[in-house]
């Protein structure tokens, strides 16, 4: 069981819909301490002087989890990683804004000259094991959506989560997959697409350069394969 640190920001809706979804999946026993952020220093002091903007009194941890911070806040990771001798670190990016490349880039010099493995998963529903034991033993539960399905006579009857999205869409999308007919195609996913919305999905709907899309689609995308995966399977996991 690792020892998390969750690093939220103050107003924002995004963290704590993760935080409630990773604790109602049966695992608020992974949560060591909560820190939630209420300002926003310049980012060039931030670079400056890193250690002088790392809260006190953060408890050790073995995973530190950045859920919405803003670029500012990021560029503290690895001094709060050394801080609180955290040996991974993972960072959602449902944002491009909250984690820009150049920015993304150094963070991975910087995390690595500390030996601290690291996973910036853009969309937070893409994180997959990387071979590290902490990371892995959360990616096994929260990242890239993995379902099981028992289809009968052409209609969803079952699905199960085997790893679902942090934020908890999978499971929302699971129970109005059930009653589906699988055929034809273009209907499931259609519905698919609309729960994925109605939950709602909170990734960037600005297109990322990197991706060539928006957050949200990929995130819908990464959905819509578990559930072809799911169904070539059969009713195995």
């Amino acid at each position: 069981m690792p020892r998390v640190l969750v690093l939220l920001m103050a107003g924002d809706e995004y963290g704590p819909r993760v935080l409630e979804n990773i604790c109602a999946r049966g695992f608020s026993g992974w949560i060591y301490g909560i820190h939630e952020f209420s300002e926003v220093p310049p980012l060039e002091a931030v670079l400056d002087e890193p250690e002088a903007y790392v809260p006190d009194s953060l408890p050790e941890c073995e995973l530190l989890l950045s859920l919405g911070l803003p670029q500012e806040l990021q560029a503290l990771l690895p001094a709060i990683a050394e801080r609180t001798r955290a040996e991974a670190v993972i960072a959602a990016i449902c944002n491009s804004s909250w984690l820009p490349p150049g920015l993304r880039r150094q963070l991975e010099d910087d995390l690595a000259s500390l030996g601290v493995v690291h996973a910036f998963s853009k969309p937070y529903c893409s994180l997959q094991e990387v071979g590290h034991p902490v990371i892995d033993e959360f990616a096994r539960f929260f990242g890239r959506p993995r379902l099981a399905l028992e289809v009968r006579g052409g209609i969803i009857r079952r699905v199960e989560v085997l790893r679902g999205a942090p934020c908890g869409s999978t499971w929302f999308v699971a129970e109005k997959l059930i009653g589906q007919p699988v055929e034809p195609r273009e209907r499931l996913w259609e519905e698919a697409a609309k729960a994925h919305h109605v939950y709602p999905c909170m990734g960037s709907m600005n297109v990322d350069p990197e991706l060539g899309d928006t957050v949200l689609h990929v995130a819908q995308y990464l959905l819509r394969e578990a559930v072809e995966e799911a169904l070539k399977r059969g009713g195995n996991r």
